[in-house]
């Protein structure tokens, strides 16, 4: 009985640390101000102006969700409200703002993942999933 307490004790440790702390490995909340989100958070915007046939640039209008996980490099994934702006693709105006009527802003929800692995090159857009 006794040789069962020691096997069963160090499960349920491990078993509470990993339910308390998050799973080892998995997605934890990022900060948003810190520099290497913000990096990742415009790649993907980029990206996901460039595939879109709207003609019109789209911005980021509320960011909703931001975490970060350990995967052989970094994987960041957001949730953000994107919006049309003023400013055409191929434009050269710098300040682009959302319009402020909705029905122009044509607002929506997306998921972007990123992965960025920094010694084998630019950052990789492995996720871009966008709903009405």
């Amino acid at each position: 009985m006794i040789v069962m307490w020691k096997i069963l004790v160090p499960i349920f440790t491990v078993a509470f640390a990993m339910t308390s702390a998050g799973m080892v490995g998995g997605p934890v909340e990022a900060n948003i101000n810190d520099e290497g989100v913000q990096n990742a958070l415009q790649f993907a915007v980029v990206q996901h102006n460039k595939g879109t046939n709207d003609v019109y640039i789209n911005k980021v209008a509320n960011v909703i969700k931001v975490q970060k996980q350990v995967v052989a490099g970094m994987k960041y994934i957001f949730t953000v409200e994107m919006a049309r702006t003023n400013c055409r693709k191929g434009g050269v105006e710098t300040e682009c703002e959302i319009h402020s009527d909705l029905a122009l802003a044509k607002p929506y929800t997306c998921t972007f993942e990123v992965w960025s692995r920094p010694w084998l090159g630019p950052p990789q857009i492995i996720k871009n999933v966008c709903k009405p």
